[in-house]
């Protein structure tokens, strides 16, 4: 498992460091130099989308992928019961969130019509996640890793034409247009993903209570109940996630511009959540399966081979950032760069180590249904970011928020590791804590010497960074020689 973990995710980066850096920054950067102000009440307002996701995905992404892994004969039952569902969530899912922008928030007629398009793009992105899931779970794990940049790869196209070569002149370009691009680009991943998976697999469209709801019943309840617990997970994850954009621009008088500075770094922070988002589309269908052995040998192996990799990736990335971040920011922003937009961004990267950890543990907590000891320690997140958030926004506004997200995030991460201590029996001794502990040390300072003492273009710096992080693993037992070597011959 460990082999086709390897090849699986090198093919995964391959894909996603080819298509979704050039949507990031070749798109939505463009769009919010373009935008300005606008581009912060989009990103509140696609934060508050994620909040609900409870009610439009109900866990039943991440129940269908275990379960489809574990028994691909399912399949053909689930898939008609569960996609009509989805299909029910899906409408009151916008008439929920809707309602609460009006009615609680404030939002009016200049927000609400954007507010919708982005609802419609998220039940699409939550659609193509559900047919992925059932490519992944039966065992087309490539296939998946191809799909995964599909979406983005087909809204280079559809934004870009609108970017660069409008032909519709008279329309001009606002932040909805740029919406609706994306949603075109959804429609046709849907209709592309759902082909092929019925090239894959044959199953029926309709469900099994379309005609007869009593006998039915049965089936939608039990999936309803089992989807559940997952569902509190995907609420409670995205809450201590996602508030921040939303309490930024609701909070501060200018919210809007105060939610498009964070909006600016937080790019870069999902730029570098690619990694561990990817990492853990891969392992949730590879631990459920492992978890079979009730020894669980393999799974801690999977487990130590994907936290080395992430732990080495993520510090050095972070920091490479963290010291480039006044040159990147020149670099996508020319002639908008600030001391507050740099700040904010140096602050806000390192919530992309401990984001990068939860990504692993609670994968395999999932895996293992352990969701109710997840959640409790998700609840807590919650309470410690609206918190932190109150308490710092209004002085400190987007670095405050930052401040809070890398305080949130690290707390949840200790307790996801926490957790797999607990169930799985890891017993990291001395030897393996000190190489973790003296790789997070040695980075930073490497970075620090090569930014401060070499006076070369900080492109050279920043690449040299990211070979310090490769040379530190290595040096640290991280990465080993003898692992490369087999990457390389696979």
């Amino acid at each position: 498992m460990n082999r086709e973990f390897i090849i699986n995710i090198l093919f995964l980066v391959f894909i996603n460091l080819l298509i979704k850096p050039a949507f990031i920054f070749g798109i939505d950067l463009t769009v919010q130099n373009r935008i300005g102000a606008d581009y912060g009440l989009y990103f509140a307002l696609l934060n508050l989308t994620y909040i609900f996701q409870i009610v439009n995905d109900f866990g039943i992404q991440g129940f269908n992928n275990r379960y489809i892994s574990r028994h691909p004969q399912l399949l053909p039952k689930y898939f008609p019961n569960l996609l009509a569902i989805k299909g029910l969530l899906g409408i009151f899912y916008v008439a929920l969130t809707l309602l609460v922008a009006w009615g609680l928030l404030g939002y009016g007629r200049r927000e609400l019509p954007l507010l919708l398009i982005l609802l419609l793009n998220s039940i699409l992105v939550q659609l193509v996640l559900f047919l992925r899931s059932n490519v992944s779970g039966l065992g087309h794990y490539r296939l998946d890793s191809f799909l995964s940049s599909l979406d983005k790869l087909l809204m280079l196209a559809t934004c870009g034409i609108l970017l660069w070569a409008n032909p519709f002149p008279a329309i001009p370009f606002t932040i909805e247009t740029f919406a609706l691009a994306q949603t075109l680009a959804l429609l046709l991943t849907v209709l592309i993903v759902f082909r092929l998976l019925r090239w894959k697999a044959e199953f029926p469209i309709r469900p099994s209570w379309a005609k007869n709801w009593r006998a039915g019943r049965p089936v939608v309840l039990f999936l309803l109940r089992k989807s559940y617990p997952y569902a509190l997970v995907v609420l409670l994850m995205f809450a201590y996630t996602r508030l921040d954009g939303v309490l930024l621009e609701r909070l501060l008088p200018d919210g809007k511009i105060h939610a498009e500075v964070y909006a600016g770094a937080y790019r870069l922070l999902d730029a570098c959540n690619m990694l561990g988002f990817m990492f853990a589309s891969l392992l949730l269908p590879m631990f459920a399966r492992l978890l079979k052995d009730p020894a669980h040998t393999g799974v801690r192996s999977l487990a130590s081979l994907s936290f080395s990799l992430l732990w080495t990736g993520s510090i050095t990335l972070a920091a490479a950032v963290y010291f480039a971040r006044e040159d990147l920011l020149h670099l996508m922003m020319p002639g908008r760069a600030s001391a507050y937009r740099w700040d904010t961004l140096g602050l806000l990267i390192w919530a992309f180590v401990p984001v990068s950890m939860t990504n692993i543990f609670s994968t395999l907590l999932t895996a293992q249904e352990r969701l109710r000891d997840m959640n409790r320690f998700f609840l807590v997140g919650i309470a410690l970011n609206v918190t932190l958030n109150l308490f710092l926004i209004p002085t400190y506004r987007a670095f405050g928020a930052a401040a809070a997200t890398v305080a949130t995030q690290t707390f949840v991460a200790c307790g996801m590791l926490w957790l797999c201590m607990r169930f799985f029996h890891f017993h990291p001794n001395r030897s393996w804590m000190f190489r973790t502990a003296g790789f997070a040390v040695f980075i930073p300072a490497a970075d620090y010497l090569i930014f401060s003492t070499l006076q070369v273009d900080w492109k050279i710096r920043f690449g040299l960074a990211l070979l310090a992080g490769l040379f530190g693993g290595f040096l640290f037992g991280l990465l080993r020689a003898r692992k490369a070597a087999i990457f390389l011959k696979m």
